[in-house]
């Protein structure tokens, strides 16, 4: 006799939203940081990458590198006189756009600013970044010699103009990847990163300081 179909335990997972408790908890950071720390810096960041975040924030311990939605940060700092949570802050929250986040530190702007032009490690670019430099493939065997032949088909659904033959990748005229300014397309992006160019480097930027 078939089984009923009425006896079956039917799992239902809920996706879960990010409480507000969240959102509350990063504010509360954020503002007990002021007490702990005497400087904030607004920092501008280029070509975000979690792994680079993650060294940074090891170079600034003890300091605290904060980074979140901006609207988040601006909420935790006040964007007023009236309602900023330090005073003169609310200047801070007010140039707050794009990628950025909120360095609390002792360090002077000095040290700071040495830091950040020293560590700037260099990343694959990812499509819709702008070309850093030029990239153009000329005619011939040199220019794909290192990359395996099994990769060949794959090439050309990125575009490129390629034949194998003999157990080598043949580029059957000069190929121009990307031209510096212009917007990386996802084949473009690939094909860099196949060929071991990386255009993308991370930097950090400080915009405004504000001081006990």
């Amino acid at each position: 006799m078939p089984k009923s179909k009425r006896n079956k335990v039917v799992a239902l997972t809920k996706v879960k939203k990010r409480p507000r408790e969240d959102k509350d908890k990063l504010i509360e950071d954020i503002r007990e940081a002021f007490e702990k720390y005497t400087r904030l810096y607004l920092v501008s960041i280029e070509n975000e990458r979690n792994n680079f975040l993650q060294e940074v924030r090891k170079q600034l311990r003890p300091g605290k590198l904060v980074c979140a939605k901006n609207k988040v940060m601006q909420l935790a700092l006040g964007t007023s006189p009236e309602n900023e949570c330090h005073e003169n802050v609310h200047k801070i929250a007010e140039k707050i756009a794009g990628q950025c986040a909120l360095l609390f530190t002792d360090q002077g702007p000095d040290d700071v600013q040495r830091l950040f032009a020293e560590y700037r490690p260099s990343d694959f670019a990812r499509s819709g970044a702008p070309a850093k430099e030029t990239v153009m493939l000329p005619k011939g065997l040199d220019a794909l010699a290192k990359l395996p032949h099994s990769i060949e088909s794959h090439l050309r659904q990125l575009g490129l103009p390629t034949v194998l033959k003999e157990g080598k990748i043949h580029l059957l005229g000069d190929y121009t990847v990307c031209k510096a300014g212009e917007e990386l397309s996802a084949d473009a992006a690939q094909v860099l990163k196949l060929l071991d160019m990386k255009q993308a480097e991370f930097s950090l930027t400080v915009e405004d300081h504000w001081q006990k």
